[in-house]
């Protein structure tokens, strides 16, 4: 009988898992202890990082704030940068003198670097410090407090202005006969026209805008003035008269050259006026009217001003104009912030105002001698010269006028 025999694979049973209960807990706790470590590092990081902005916002401001009255000197420069000092807190504690350095000195623009002077100063350098400033968690780790230091430098030069003008008579030739060759006679004859109308187009007798051929440089001054019926009508302004612009009309050279020779009009009238009776004594009404190039020159200088006023630029201007009644210049206008006072004196002049001539050394010796006498501690002195000729006065002299100077 067989007997059968099973042999099998040995059955092997499983343990049961060991329990991992309470290791998240761990973990949580160390996991937590880092990034409660990593926010009280980022506290004190941001703390600090606010500070330096708040210290670095205090000297700005008051770096700039004594800039803007370093033109009244260093004094008053001082007194407003640390009014803006103290106005700030770093770190929840408010700045005070004791904390900052102001200095003042010049300011290379090309360079980047502040010189410290106090001879005609451009600038303003504010230095403050702010230390033993807390920190929180970072006492954990030894450290109690923290210093910061800011540096600020800011500059401003406003500038004292001095316009020197020329308001001689040649300042109304692009409007009469004289610049004929240059402007060509179109031109000139329509400027002309355009004065006639700003003094309100008048009519004198029977004088047309066109000239009217009348005799010759022979007929006599009284037959002209009866043939216009000008013996009918007074002479219209302080100085001049009918008999004088007879004589013009015969024999002024530039009348001839633009072919108006023994021809009467109010076309030779506005040339008469603008060549013999150009000053605001003769004929006080020119100033109103658009004489070239000197109506450029307005524009200019309300252009100029319109930019100071638009930009804020705490500038003064002065006027001085050439030349005076005395045949040197006259200083119109003393340095001032009120520009208007500059722009009304500029248009109620013409061209010469005072005088024909042109005494260039004078006006400059009138603009120096205020920005000189008159010009603000710390601001930049400038004169701005214009002319359009060679000087003529006080002989014609150009090393006489710089001499004068």
């Amino acid at each position: 009988m067989t007997s059968l025999a099973f042999v099998g694979s040995a059955v092997r049973r499983r343990r049961p898992c060991t329990s991992r209960r309470g290791v998240i807990i761990v973990l949580t706790a160390l996991l937590l202890m880092f990034m409660l470590g990593m926010i009280a590092f980022a506290v004190d990081l941001g703390f600090i990082a606010n500070a330096r902005t708040e210290i670095q916002r205090a000297t700005d401001a008051a770096a700039y704030a004594g800039a803007g009255e370093l033109v009244n000197g260093t004094g008053p420069a001082t007194s407003s940068a640390q009014q803006y000092l103290v106005a700030n807190q770093v770190g929840g504690t408010p700045l005070n003198s004791g904390n900052a350095t102001i200095e003042y000195g010049l300011w290379n623009i090309t360079n980047r670097t502040f010189t410290p002077t106090n001879s005609t100063p451009n600038a303003v350098r504010v230095t403050a410090i702010a230390n033993q400033q807390p920190l929180f968690f970072a006492k954990a780790l030894g450290t109690q407090s923290f210093n910061i230091q800011s540096q600020s430098v800011a500059t401003y030069q406003p500038r004292d202005i001095c316009l020197v003008l020329d308001y001689s008579r040649s300042m109304c030739f692009d409007s009469h006969f004289p610049n004929i060759d240059i402007l060509g006679k179109t031109a000139v004859e329509t400027n002309m026209q355009q004065i006639w109308q700003d003094l309100g187009s008048p009519v004198y007798g029977t004088l047309t805008w066109t000239p009217v051929a009348y005799g010759n440089s022979g007929t006599k001054n009284n037959s002209v003035i009866k043939k216009f019926k000008l013996d009918k009508v007074a002479y219209p302004f302080p100085q001049g008269s009918w008999s004088e612009y007879v004589d013009y009309v015969q024999s002024d050279n530039d009348v001839y050259a633009a072919g108006y020779r023994n021809k009467y009009g109010m076309l030779t009238f506005i040339g008469y006026l603008q060549t013999y009776r150009a000053e605001y004594a003769d004929t006080p009404t020119l100033h109103n009217t658009r004489q070239q190039p000197l109506t450029a020159l307005k524009d200019a200088v309300d252009v100029f001003l319109s930019f100071l006023t638009s930009h804020s630029t705490d500038d003064q201007v002065g006027l001085s104009i050439y030349s005076a009644s005395d045949g040197t210049a006259v200083l119109e206008q003393s340095l001032t912030k009120t520009y208007s006072l500059i722009s009304t004196k500029v248009r109620s002049r013409q061209a010469g105002h005072y005088t024909g001539g042109t005494n260039i050394s004078a006006g400059l010796q009138k603009g120096r001698l205020e920005v000189q006498n008159n010009a603000r501690a710390g601001a930049k002195k400038m004169i701005v010269l214009m002319t359009d000729g060679v000087p003529t006065l006080p002989s014609g002299s150009t090393s006489t006028n710089k001499q004068s100077v």
